[in-house]
């Protein structure tokens, strides 16, 4: 018999969640002698203390029906035949409506003493919904005769139910008419009753049937007809959502099948509109707003931030998505569908496993919180005692443990959600079903010719190649494929792009961390397929170290500049990045070079490097000199040595990380010394400098190096390239330079009008008609400096220092000619300064350019009038009276 006084019953106490419940529940449930007999049986006093220990309801039933206790001595998994039989036992015994709920309630008893010992969470899913089933099944035939089926929704139908779960239902019958609607309506009800009215032994399952057509309203059964007419026609996107969790469950199972096979075009219908991804994203965003105005939030396990039903819902409107083209993703299990969207590459392995993780987690939480009193909740309680007890039910120490690895797991799914479900270019995904390249030879072909492929056979044979279904990576671009093709097709060499496409492919050598990383991020592989289609140069960073694809990412941690210039490349050919927004990014990872480069020369004295020239102004090309000048602070002959010695060093730095820098702008230029000192640079502004070095003092920006000294070189160069006045002697030079450039650097001299760096309306006449205004009123107006182009030309503009026409000119001219010179160094890096004079290379660059309808004739005609527009606003700037 139950000793009550034990050393090992004592033992148990200690380790149940709350020691002393256990005590009082096990003394009440040890009053009947039926009880004690059957706690005193091997392993079953064990699994009553950790029960009563932390369940009121598993007491209460045990107080009552104390003869349930031996349940308690095999709380192993039934199958679902030995869950029949002993349901048929128990509705033999009590009849219909008692037997149901005795039924449900033991089993649930079984189960919970079996979650609290740490079994698998799908396997207590697995159970409950087996048992659930069971009660249908039997609840269906004892009401039911032919012709009526019921379909499984929410999580009934995922086979993942709760212990106090509704059970989410829709009923089909078979046949049509008044008589039969009536008959199937009056069955339905009965079955309803049976398994949800309240009797003395409470209920069996909340049955919710509302998910039905038409909701509450609706009539509770429907013919098979009538439900292809309203999901064909009137169903609403989350009625239709809904379904991905529709399975027979009682009933007739050839009815209930037809009815899924059915209802499934409406699910993952030939043509899915994008309006549909916004429904779905915007019913989550409402029941968000729901539970943060109810200020539950934070304590809200099933629909607070990074509860279950993120999980959830990331994962059906993926299911939603590409069901339509994979129907291994039709699965109504949450954990098996996230699994099918690992393992075929639509979600990155890690993400998977993590999300996963995690909705084991908060819904093995949520059965705690159910198991308490066997109520339908899903909050956190506010008792800090009740949440310590709550963490011993799940092995934690304390209330703190808990609400620490809550935090963590809540914020991480939330963290995968959001990359999930608001995952750029998911609507790119979206229109018709696309056919799965590699798998539908005949249509592939078809659709690589419309794209423009010119050998679209040989094209199909790379992407069968790349899409191979043996390795993970060809999985995960099987199926971001609609995303990638695009910007393939839209190449200046489309075959060409998918050669390049291929190689990199090739170099990753099954690396899964990038697979994974591709099917996270689908911004990475269009900015992987623009990348490849653009630039010669960025592919070959790319194969020689794969790993720099990474770089392509939506939020990327770029530590290697060659990766950096990858990632600038991506996004400028994908036109994330504008010309100056190019330059810009083009000009920090130059920053960072020589910042390397000076670290590595360890300096031994005061030195900085200055930008001048586009590194200075920010405004690099791809294939852009680095113009820099060399400051050391010292005048001794030591001082100089070691100043000339560092610059060179810095010099073979940058070299060494693939840019080539141009010291020549200096004092005296290649004649000079490699490096002056700070006074040294003085001495030579005050005496002997000519305008054109002024000139290219406003574009001076402190590099790298000492930072004071730096600072320093700047504020007395900005001194000295924006004077109080400009003589018109200086301005006439300028004006000169200007003229002398183009006639000595532009040759034939015909050529100037397609050379856009220094010809005519070409860049050079945007900086130089910028550069003089900036000296001419810098002096006078010091809010006007700044060493950007745009910036300098919008300052000027806002104060009435230019024309508003001459400075749109310039500003549209300065914009798309970096637009034609980075659009033609992007692919070799290699320098560009004229439009080329083959066609065909013309409507190349046209095409990069994103030119789409008569792509070369449009180019041309839209250089020939922004240039001649570049030309009036510069002869306006030049030649305009001294303000």
């Amino acid at each position: 018999m139950l000793d009550l006084w034990s050393p090992a019953l004592g033992r148990y106490l200690a380790s149940a969640p709350d020691p002393e419940l256990a005590r009082v529940s096990l003394a009440r449930v040890a009053e009947h002698a039926d009880a004690r007999a059957a706690l005193a049986r091997p392993g079953a006093l064990s699994a009553a203390v950790r029960l009563l220990g932390f369940s009121t309801a598993a007491a209460d039933l045990l107080v009552a029906h104390p003869q349930e206790a031996s349940a308690l001595a095999d709380v192993a998994a039934r199958p679902r035949p030995e869950l029949d039989a002993e349901l048929a036992g128990d509705i033999q015994r009590l009849g219909l409506s008692d037997g149901l709920r005795r039924f449900r309630r033991r089993s649930m008893l079984r189960v919970a003493a079996r979650d609290l010992s740490s079994a698998p969470f799908e396997e207590i899913v697995a159970e409950i919904t087996a048992v659930a089933e069971a009660c249908l099944t039997a609840a269906t035939g004892s009401v039911a005769h032919e012709g009526l089926a019921v379909v499984a929704l929410g999580k009934l139908g995922g086979a993942e139910l709760n212990y106090a779960s509704d059970v989410d239902v829709v009923f089909v019958h078979e046949g049509s008419g008044p008589e039969r609607q009536e008959a199937a309506e009056h069955t339905s009800a009965a079955l309803v009753r049976s398994l949800a009215e309240p009797t003395a032994e409470g209920i069996a399952f909340r049955v919710d049937a509302t998910l039905r057509p038409g909701g509450a309203r609706g009539a509770l059964s429907w013919s098979l007809d009538a439900m292809r007419g309203y999901y064909e026609t009137q169903a609403a996107t989350w009625e239709r959502q809904a379904l991905i969790k529709a399975r027979p469950v009682a009933g007739d199972p050839e009815l209930g099948s037809a009815f899924v096979d059915t209802v499934a075009p409406f699910v993952f219908p030939e043509v899915l509109p994008e309006s549909t991804i916004d429904e779905v994203r915007r019913v989550k965003v409402r029941l968000e707003e729901y539970v943060r105005a109810a200020g539950k939030a934070d304590v809200e396990v099933k629909r607070g931030r990074g509860g279950i039903r993120d999980v959830e819902f990331a994962v059906q409107l993926l299911q939603i998505v590409h069901g339509r083209r994979d129907e291994r993703l039709r699965e109504p299990n949450t954990l098996r569908a996230l699994e099918v969207l690992a393992v075929e590459g639509y979600v990155g392995r890690d993400d998977a496993a993590a999300f996963g993780r995690a909705y084991r987690f908060l819904r093995t939480l949520e059965h705690r919180l159910q198991i308490v009193r066997d109520l339908q909740t899903h909050e956190l309680p506010g008792d800090p005692s009740a949440r310590t007890v709550l963490a011993r039910s799940l092995g934690m120490r304390d209330e703190e443990e808990l609400l620490v690895e809550f935090e963590r797991q809540t914020g991480l799914v939330r963290e995968v959600h959001e990359r999930l479900f608001y995952r750029p270019l998911l609507e790119s995904f979206a229109g018709p079903s696309t056919p799965r390249p590699g798998r539908d030879r005949e249509a592939t072909v078809e659709l690589l010719a419309a794209l423009g492929f010119d050998a679209p056979a040989v094209a199909y044979k790379a992407f069968a190649r790349l899409v191979d279904p043996s390795t993970h990576l060809g999985k995960v671009l099987a199926h971001v494929f609609p995303v990638m093709v695009p910007a393939l097709a839209l190449a200046s060499e489309p075959d060409a792009a998918l050669v390049r496409l291929e190689r990199v492919v090739a170099a990753t050598a099954g690396d899964g961390t990038l697979a994974d990383a591709l099917a996270n991020d689908t911004r990475m592989a269009v900015r992987l397929a623009h990348v490849v289609a653009a630039s010669s140069f960025a592919t070959d960073l790319l194969a020689a170290a794969p790993a720099r694809m990474l770089a392509l990412q939506e939020r990327p941690q770029v530590d290697d500049p060659q990766a950096a210039l990858v990632s600038v490349a991506a996004r400028y050919a994908a036109r994330e990045l504008d010309p100056n927004e190019t330059g810009a990014a083009l000009a920090a990872i130059a920053d960072r070079v020589v910042a390397d480069a000076v670290d590595a020369s360890e300096p031994d004295l005061p030195f900085a490097v200055i930008g001048l020239g586009k590194l200075g102004a920010q405004e690099l090309n791809f294939a852009s000199d680095l113009d820099l000048v060399f400051v050391y602070e010292g005048e001794g002959p030591d001082e100089v040595r070691r100043g000339a010695d560092l610059a060179e060093r810095v010099l073979v730095g940058i070299r060494a990380a693939g840019w080539e820098p141009d010291a020549d702008l200096r004092p005296e230029g290649r004649s000079g010394p490699i490096a002056k000192s700070f006074a040294a640079y003085l001495e030579y502004w005050e005496r002997y400098a000519e305008t054109w070095e002024f000139q290219s003092l406003l574009r001076s920006r402190f590099v790298a190096g000492d930072e004071g000294l730096g600072r320093r070189f700047c504020s007395f160069a900005s001194d000295f390239a924006y004077p109080d006045y400009l003589p018109v002697e200086r301005v006439g030079e300028i004006r000169r330079m200007r003229e002398r450039v183009e006639r000595e650097r532009v040759r034939p001299p015909e050529a100037s009008r397609f050379h856009f760096k220094l010809g005519y309306g070409s860049l050079a006449d945007v900086q130089f008609a910028v550069e003089l205004s900036l000296m001419r009123f810098g002096g006078r107006h010091p809010e006007i400096r700044t060493h950007r182009t745009l910036d300098a030309i919008e300052r000027l503009a806002r104060l009435r220092l230019i024309e508003d026409g001459a400075a749109l000119a310039l500003s549209e001219a300065f914009v798309f000619l970096s637009d034609v010179k980075d659009a033609l160094e992007v692919d070799r890096r290699v320098h560009a300064e004229a439009i080329p004079a083959a066609p065909q290379e013309q409507l190349a660059l046209a095409r990069r350019l994103g030119f789409e309808e008569y792509p070369r004739q449009t180019l041309l005609e839209e250089y020939r009038r922004i240039t001649r527009r570049a030309r009036r606003a510069m002869e306006r700037v030049f030649y305009e009276e001294e303000g």
